[in-house]
């Protein structure tokens, strides 16, 4: 119902931060209860202050389109961590499990038991628990996020209509009965029983199947008859919190967040944010570097009312133009009307591809900026003598690095630097030694070439970890077999659009897609007909894997 964009938030004295805005999508704009959807989720969560729930900070309306923004949280949704993990071999351990659980029982405590302007209870139910609206943020924490369709004292589900989730409804929800803070606790239950089983609930049942399972008296999946190694206890509280009949199922999520916590004592375990944020720094290491370059990238561009006018004239040109060109070239979209609103809102949208960008946005549309009043400088009043033109300044030559793992020691000619992820300016044109070092992995040394004024170069250096191999004999001697090359994909996406250069070897205009390249490490040449600018990138190839790559200029 909605598009979702990454923006800067500016304001005086240089501040800045990072905020998510969320647009309605122009077809449901006349929809009565669509609106009231979105109306709802801004009234409900502005009220709501807690670390543990999204925060809400603005909701207003621009050319007839209603948007909210909200504080911008850098991690991944619950459903992304538990498959990721899997995927990779490293499934969420039991007490990590118990302690964002515990997190979300809080956040949702705190939204239940909520009271209003007048003092009175709001009796908020989320009604749409799941792991898609759990987001687990890189620094350890967790958001519950998403009260569309959440419902309050004075709002009643109409009757024949079912809001949520299906898979993690309550069987009182499913039955479209009246709900209140223990349905919520049910749908939780459903969550941290996929969390330590690492399955579904209800594998494979299309809506029917659901609803006739929820509704019914037939006995729910066991947490065990899943994982038969799972501890007791935490079999317990499962099998409490997805009580069919809910006198019988914890009575708040206050109550579920103590058993939780209390499992976690009765192990003597201790989940900090600290060790939390280790594992998903483990787990997202390239997608976290990857949307940090990002956003560096992005934060970096300088914004001028003079660049914001600039911009303008190529979104109008971008709009006027129509159809698609084929054999080779960039397709042409034409810009949004979202560039009204959000020179309104005084902030820039960054349409980079990082996690919560869902829709694409032509990127000159994307970058218009609104300026302060206060940055607008009125015109000098013209004089007898014309002064001398002046001399353009060149921009600063700019390096940006970082390793993969992410942290390493830099040194640049022979200087220490600090550690990656770094943003170096004014560098000398040449030729420079770059170094980079961590522990457990192979030190590296670059040579980086600035040859042009004003270039930006953005170098990811691929770090080897180190092998210990254990003594023995020495191998037998046998016919080497024959050398076969190694190849990896490659996917780029530049924003704008570029000719893709290796060497001398064209290889295409982005985006491109699983492009075959030889397994090592390769400096691409990305040229702009549009802004008439060059950079480099430098990719690691791997082995039958598809490296990634979103880049802003």
């Amino acid at each position: 119902m909605a598009e979702i964009w990454l923006a800067r938030q500016s304001g005086l004295s240089g501040f800045e931060k990072l905020v998510v805005i969320k647009r309605m999508v122009a077809s449901l704009a006349k929809d009565p209860e669509s609106v009231e959807m979105f109306l709802t989720e801004a009234r409900l969560a502005a009220q709501l202050t807690h670390q543990n729930v999204v925060q809400i900070s603005e909701l207003g309306e621009q050319g007839g389109s209603l948007y909210i923004v909200m504080e911008y949280l850098d991690g991944e949704d619950l459903s992304v961590v538990r498959r990721t993990g899997q995927k990779h071999g490293l499934p969420l351990l039991d007490p990590y499990a118990v302690r964002l659980m515990s997190m979300a029982a809080e956040g949702l405590h705190y939204a239940h038991t909520k009271l209003g302007i007048d003092g009175r209870a709001l009796r908020i139910v989320h009604r749409d628990v799941s792991p898609q609206n759990l987001i687990v943020t890189f620094d350890g924490s967790l958001k519950v996020v998403d009260f569309g369709i959440a419902k309050v004292a004075t709002h009643h589900t109409n009757s024949g209509k079912l809001k949520g989730k299906l898979a993690y409804m309550s069987p009182e929800q499913a039955r479209g009965e009246q709900i209140d803070a223990r349905s919520d606790v049910f749908s939780l239950g459903i969550v941290f029983f996929e969390l330590v089983t690492r399955t579904r609930f209800f594998p494979k049942m299309n809506d029917l199947e659901l609803l006739t399972v929820l509704s019914g008296t037939d006995p729910l999946p066991r947490p065990t008859d899943r994982r038969a190694d799972l501890p007791p206890g935490l079999e317990a509280i499962l099998l409490k919190a997805l009580e069919r009949r809910r006198e019988q199922r914890y009575q708040s999520a206050r109550e579920f967040q103590e058993a939780l916590d209390g499992w976690l004592s009765s192990q003597g375990k201790s989940v900090s944010s600290g060790e939390l944020a280790d594992y998903l720094r483990l787990l997202f290491a390239r997608r976290i570097h990857e949307r940090r370059q990002l956003i560096e990238t992005a934060m970096t561009a300088e914004l001028t009312p003079s660049s914001a006018q600039h911009l303008r004239e190529l979104a109008q040109r971008e709009a006027s133009s129509s159809g698609s060109r084929t054999g080779g070239t960039r397709r042409v979209h034409s810009a949004k009307p979202l560039v009204a609103a959000l020179v309104a809102l005084s902030v820039v949208v960054l349409g980079i591809g990082v996690a919560v960008v869902r829709r694409a946005m032509t990127p000159v549309a994307a970058a218009v900026v609104s300026a302060p009043a206060a940055v607008v400088q009125a015109p000098t009043k013209p004089t007898a003598t014309p002064p001398p033109e002046a001399v353009p300044v060149p921009a600063p030559t700019r390096l940006v690095v970082d390793t993969m793992p992410s942290g390493a020691e830099l040194t640049f000619d022979g200087e220490p630097k600090g550690r990656a992820p770094l943003s170096l300016s004014d560098v000398s044109l040449g030729t420079h030694e770059l170094r980079a070092e961590l522990a457990g992995y192979q030190p590296a040394t670059r040579a980086v070439v600035l040859e042009r004024a004003g270039e930006r170069l953005v170098l990811e250096v691929a770090l080897a970890a180190v092998v210990t191999t254990a003594v023995t004999s020495p191998p037998v001697a046998r016919k080497a077999a024959p050398r076969v090359e190694s190849t990896g994909k490659l996917t780029l996406k530049t924003t704008p659009w570029t000719t893709v250069y290796l060497g001398k070897r064209k290889l295409g205009d982005t985006p491109l897609v699983n492009h075959v390249l030889p397994v090592g490490r390769h400096t691409l040449r990305l040229v702009s007909t549009e802004t008439k600018t060059e950079n480099s990138v430098e990719v690691e190839i791997r082995a039958n894997e598809t490296t990634v790559k979103k880049l802003t200029f």
